[in-house]
């Protein structure tokens, strides 16, 4: 004989059954890199700062890793203001709209390039002759997220988590043909708080970015990116990575030949 229906479990079970697709589902993490992307790319002048640790393998001539302070001020659509202090010493990018200019502190020398263009075309510019992008400068870009695409060929949600701060974040990963990357969105405002990218070399080296102060509406001025060289600074050249490739064949095989010998 079967029991009689009870119409108040009926309704509980129903109730229970309509509310199991909202229980099982959980954010899209392409929605949310593209949320974190659009806020970043909404921002007409915006200043953030960071701490980046980078594994020796990754720096040319270094075996140990380099951990950097650095600050970012962004001016849309040409303006950038980097600066990174290190046990290396402070150096610093700059771009005002019509000229851009690297400097080392420690080293005491700069250099200059002529600017044509606008920030994502600069980054584009730098990449492509020099093999070199400005810290962090992939945050800076009217399209952050065209960015992570093109270098991700999947995003997966891997749930809450809360970085060192304590902010609850949504943990993301990004797979790529170079490296692997987790990224940590804050849930309060969409912006990222850590970045770890993990490289398809020996060791697998990472770089880690731990960032904080964002500041969506700086108030910035001109003085920001207005770079004066130090005093006595040597103005030298950037090289492209086939001169420098070059130099160092150069150096190394007149390194192995044997000194002249004075005449008898």
């Amino acid at each position: 004989m079967k029991p009689p229906f009870n119409p108040s479990l009926g309704a509980i079970a129903f109730l229970a059954a309509s509310l199991l697709p909202l229980m099982a589902a959980e954010p899209d993490a392409d929605q949310l890199l593209r949320g974190m992307s659009a806020k970043l790319a909404a921002a007409k002048s915006f200043s953030f700062e960071a701490i980046r640790e980078i594994d020796g393998a990754l720096l040319e001539g270094q075996k140990l890793p380099e951990k950097a302070s650095v600050t970012v001020a962004v001016q849309r659509p040409s303006q950038i203001a980097v600066r990174a202090e290190s046990d290396l010493g402070v150096r610093r990018f700059v771009a005002d709209g019509t000229t851009a200019w690297l400097s080392d502190e420690k080293m005491n020398h700069y250099t200059t390039l002529p600017m044509k263009t606008n920030l994502d075309g600069l980054v584009d510019q730098l990449d492509e002759k020099y093999g070199f992008m400005p810290p962090l400068a992939e945050f800076a870009l009217s399209d952050p997220y065209k960015e992570f695409k093109s270098q991700a060929q999947s995003v997966t949600y891997l749930g809450l988590d809360k970085t060192t701060g304590e902010a609850e974040c949504h943990h993301i990963a990004l797979k790529g043909k170079e490296a692997d990357a987790e990224l940590w969105i804050a849930v309060s405002d969409q912006l990222p708080r850590k970045l770890t990218a993990t490289f398809h070399t020996k060791g697998q080296p990472q770089v880690r970015i731990a960032f904080s102060k964002w500041n969506l509406e700086a108030p910035v001025s001109a003085a920001e990116f207005t770079f004066t060289p130090p005093k006595d600074a040597q103005k030298i050249e950037m090289w492209t990575p086939a001169k420098m490739q070059a130099h160092r064949e150069f150096t190394k095989q007149h390194a192995k030949q044997p000194a002249n010998q004075p005449e008898k």
